[in-house]
């Protein structure tokens, strides 16, 4: 029978093969269509469709009511439809060699009720790829309505308008727009339109949102290379992953059973895969892989697991310790030649309490006692060195450890208790097991000498290594009479050793002529005294008879040598009226002459702040003689086609006036500010102004520098001409635009989760008094033409955003980086000396001769110049350095300045004592009210101690435009109410 069966199944196979089935057959209702039949229901309405033929049937739709569906059961029946059922309903057989013979419809369910059917699109936006073609189900619901076009809509209203270049598009009424070959260029809201009766329908915009084509596997990392656990402890670790898109998956590779847990962070763009062993056995020890894993590539990432049975504690010290022999020399920077001395200890489980001596070499001796291990009890581990070094070397002492448990507390004691200051700095890293604590100290004087201590602990171990320092120090002689008897003093380390000498004559040393060594038998007394401050050592001689005789006393070590000479003579007879009377008239003389030099040196120069670097060798900079600089005579320009106007600003020695150039450039009229002297000035200023001329000319053009556009040297009076900024300068156009800008600050969405919440009203307070925006300077401050508020050339100026001061801040560091291109220092980077022109770009400039720094308050005396010491870097203010870095510090207090809105830096803060020791200490002002946490992030970098951890001015530049880039910018900025290049 079975036999039978199967001969039967096999004839019905031969038949269906030979003699295909018909087509199925759809039926609506009780009426059987023909295939590819098209019918138009009304909303509201009910159908059947039901599928008959020779072999079992399936149903599909593209329908958006029924397009999620996984399976349509045969008959289809909706009790009630709507324009979402429209679709083409297609019947075939389930057998795959059947699948060609398949019977569609194509269903139009009208709502004449709701002309905003007439269109139905997917309520949810489209998951893209670039490169792909995509299938926009924008299905028409009434056949009636011609003229069907897919547009790109532009405006809330639905209004469209022509398609993104390169887009190519085939619409369907009964399937949707089929877009080809996506590009990222193609996002945008999109909407069908068609017509009927002279009626326009619009279908609800729907948004695409191409991704962009996947380059490259997922990255994926762990944070730990190394891990390590005792016995019985947790364990965890996390994979870092993410990708340009959702479709990847992350995977761990193990050989025991562990824990997995998963994190989405962000949509799934970025994974975090936590893998977790709850308790942990030598089992457990190797290495885990973390697999990611996309349509381009699979990237890995590994981490290893070590299972102790129990604590361990290495220690290695490295100090930077004075040449002797058999010690390998290293050459650690150009300042400092150290060798290194290295000591292991390592400390393990189960040990006995003991106590242990050892030395390395006679330099080092470490002594290690080990306390009860066994229980909570911890082991104590001390060790002592000896260190000497020379005065004014930088000294590195560096304690490495590797324990488990880590490293919880550690910190450095020194014999004056000061750490981070300019001569000790303290700095600590960590890496898993590993740990590093460092003290520089910064070249060492005599009285840094004394013990310094690095303790650290964890539940199992505590350790203090204690590290003698001692300076080097050259013996100074000096010879004291007492009682018939001379006495050299000397001291030293090491300790010196003192000789008598006598020479014929009265000599100035003993050492040019012949001489005699005194015999020891001669000398009547010694002694040698070693503190904890110094070394001294005393060596008595009885005094030599009168007459021409020098007694020398030579101290010396290997560090150097000193002598002390003396002559046991009669002293000559002087007549003391006339000599007294000679110094009295010298003393006054002098005074005088003192005096004079004082007023001559108060006396108020002009001098250009810009410097151009000839050469650099370390901190010493050697400056171009601006003198010598060429000037070429193509800047000339004729007097009489100049018509000067109002005065913009003016200062002690000079003045900056608008005014009207004819046919300078291709324009014919052309608005400049010519900047001259004042009768009163001297030669001086005249050289001083020739040099900021053949500065400007030196340096050429940028966008971002108040640029030379010619001048007058001859027949007359010097007029140097430059580009105008009507805006004036940028402290006084934040401080004027203070009170617009709080007044838009609330209704700005590129500030999120009101990170940036304030009270206005204290703001407002603020603002008006111990901000310094009202204060006031008696000089003329360069003025803005155009009131706050008022239009020229279609710019408003009425309100600022974020994005505005962000856009000034990148300004001001491309001009800063075009400078630091052409080694030119600034060395006067600041709001004031910044300008805005009518399209509000910033420009850098020196008001010079135009500022009347006697009357500011931001330039204070400091020895016999006036400087803006508030604005100056660490190494200018106390050493007299002035780099590009320097110009990077000032560069950040600007950007406090701008993020303000024009307060004077450090507000209340008188120049004194207590702010400089503020400034070495390394403590920066407070955040501004508007700054982003990013910008104020920058700002402290620019304050950084250490010059060469500054940000150079190109980075900074690249810092800012990347945040604009990401900034969501819907400000009054981007109506153009403020432009910038």
């Amino acid at each position: 029978r079975n036999v039978h069966c199967l001969l039967v199944d096999l004839r019905l196979v031969h038949m269906s093969v030979v003699f295909p089935p018909d087509p199925p057959s759809i039926r609506l209702n009780s009426d059987f269509l023909p295939n590819q039949t098209e019918v138009l229901l009304t909303a509201g309405s009910t159908f059947t469709l039901s599928c008959h033929g020779n072999s079992s049937v399936r149903w599909s739709s593209t329908a958006l009511r029924l397009l999620y569906w996984d399976r349509l059961v045969d008959p289809v029946e909706v009790s009630r439809s709507d324009p979402r059922h429209t679709g083409t309903y297609r019947c075939g057989y389930t057998n795959q060699s059947l699948q060609h013979l398949d019977t569609w419809i194509h269903l139009y369910v009208k709502d004449p009720a709701d002309p905003s059917s007439v269109f139905v699109t997917p309520r949810s936006s489209p998951d893209v790829k670039e490169g792909q073609d995509f299938l926009w189900r924008c299905l028409l619901t009434d056949p009636s309505v011609t003229n069907l076009t897919f547009q790109l809509e532009t405006n809330p209203r639905g209004k469209g308008r022509a398609l993104p270049h390169g887009m190519s598009v085939t619409y369907d009424p009964k399937r949707g727009a089929l877009i080809r070959d996506l590009k990222r260029s193609f996002n945008g809201h999109y909407i069908c339109s068609g017509w009927k009766d002279g009626i326009q329908f619009r279908s609800r915009p729907v948004y695409l949102l191409v991704a962009p084509r996947l380059c490259c596997p997922p990255s994926v990392s762990v944070p730990q290379d190394e891990s390590v656990r005792l016995e019985g402890e947790k364990f965890e670790v996390t994979c870092l992953s993410s990708s340009y898109n959702h479709q990847y998956n992350i995977t761990w590779t193990h050989k025991w059973n562990v824990t997995l847990s998963q994190q989405y962070v962000n949509q799934r763009l970025h994974i975090n895969s936590t893998l977790t062993v709850s308790a942990v056995s030598q089992r457990h020890s190797g290495t885990y892989t973390c697999t990611a894993f996309n349509e381009v590539g699979v990237a890995m990432a590994t981490t290893q697991l070590r299972v102790l049975d129990a604590p361990y504690l290495k220690i290695y010290l490295q100090t930077a310790l004075h040449a002797k022999a058999n010690t390998r020399a290293i050459k650690v920077n150009e300042d400092l030649v150290a060798n290194i001395s290295s000591m292991s200890m390592e400390v393990q489980g189960d040990l006995d309490n003991s106590s242990t001596s050892q030395s390395m070499k006679r330099e080092v001796i470490v002594n290690v006692s080990i306390k009860d291990l066994n229980g909570v009890s911890s082991a104590n581990i001390s060790g002592n060195s000896t260190m000497e070094v020379y005065e004014g070397r930088d000294v590195i002492l560096t304690f490495e450890t590797e324990s488990y448990p880590p490293i919880a507390n550690q910190r450095w004691t020194t014999p004056t208790s000061v750490i981070n200051n300019s001569v000790y700095q303290e700095s600590y890293t960590a890496n898993g097991c590993r740990s590093e604590a460092s003290l520089l100290l910064r070249r060492v004087r005599q009285e840094d000498r004394g013990t310094y201590s690095f303790h650290f602990s964890n539940s199992f171990f505590s350790s203090s290594q204690n590290i003698d320092l001692r300076i080097y120090r050259p013996p100074n002689a000096v010879i004291s009479v007492k009682n018939n008897t001379l006495t050299c003093s000397s001291y030293g380390y090491p300790l010196p050793t003192i000789l008598w000498y006598t020479c014929p004559g009265v000599q100035d040393t003993c050492g040019d002529v012949s001489s005699y060594q005194v015999s020891q038998a001669n000398v009547t007394s010694q002694s040698d005294v070693e503190g904890e401050e110094e070394e001294t050592k005393h060596l008595s001689l009885l005094l030599p008879p009168a007459g021409d005789i020098t007694v020398e006393c030579v101290a010396f070590n290997y560090v150097g040598e000193s002598r002390g000479v003396f002559t046991p003579r009669k002293p000559h007879t002087f007549f003391i009226p006339a000599l007294l009377g000679a110094v009295s008239a010298a003393a006054i003389l002098l005074l005088l002459l003192m005096v004079v030099s004082y007023k001559w040196k108060q006396k108020p120069k002009y001098e250009i702040r810009w410097k151009i670097i000839e050469s650099t060798n370390g901190n010493n900079y050697t400056f171009v003689d601006p003198t010598q600089l060429p000037y070429n005579y193509k800047w000339e320009f004729p007097r009489d086609k100049l018509r000067l106007g109002a005065v913009l600003g003016s200062g002690a020695f000079g003045k900056v006036v608008e005014a009207t150039a004819y046919g300078l450039g291709s324009d014919d009229v052309t608005l400049v500010a010519v900047k001259m002297l004042k009768p009163s000035a001297h030669s001086e200023e005249r050289e001083a102004l020739m040099s900021e001329l053949k500065i400007l000319s030196h340096l050429g053009y940028h966008d971002n520098i108040v640029n030379l556009l010619g001048a007058c040297t001859q027949g007359g009076p010097m007029l140097m001409i430059t580009e105008y900024c009507s805006h004036g300068d940028l402290l006084n156009f934040l401080r004027a635009h203070a009170q617009h800008f709080m007044a838009s600050f609330l209704s700005m969405d590129e500030l999120e989760g009101g990170a940036f919440y304030k009270n206005m009203a204290n703001l407002h307070i603020r603002l008006r008094s111990d901000s310094g925006i009202s204060c006031c300077s008696d000089y003329q401050e360069m003025q803005p033409i155009l009131s706050p508020g008022e239009t020229q050339q279609g710019v408003q100026t009425g309100s600022l955003s974020v994005g505005d001061l962000m856009r000034f801040s990148h300004q001001v560091a491309q001009g800063l980086d075009f400078l630091s291109t052409k080694n030119c220092i600034h060395r006067d980077v600041a709001a004031r000396n910044v300008l805005l022109t009518d399209h509000c770009v910033a420009k850098i400039c020196d008001f010079g001769l135009a500022r009347d720094i006697r009357n500011d308050d931001s330039y204070i005396v400091q020895g016999n110049a006036r400087l803006p010491v508030k604005w100056m870097a660490p190494e200018s203010i106390f050493q007299c350095v002035y780099t590009v870095q320097s110009d990077v510090w000032s560069y950040g207090v600007l950007l406090w300045e701008i993020f303000s809105l024009g307060k004077s830096p450090y507000p209340n803060i008188a120049v004194d004592t207590h702010f400089y020791k503020m400034i070495k200490d390394g403590r920066h002002m407070t955040r501004p009210d508007f700054a982003p946490a990013e910008m104020y992030k920058l700002m402290t970098l620019c304050w950084s101690l250490e010059p060469t951890d500054r940000p150079t001015f190109k980075v900074i530049g690249q810092l800012i435009n990347r945040l604009l880039l990401s900034t969501n910018d819907t400000s009054p900025h981007q109506r153009k109410q403020v432009r910038s290049t």
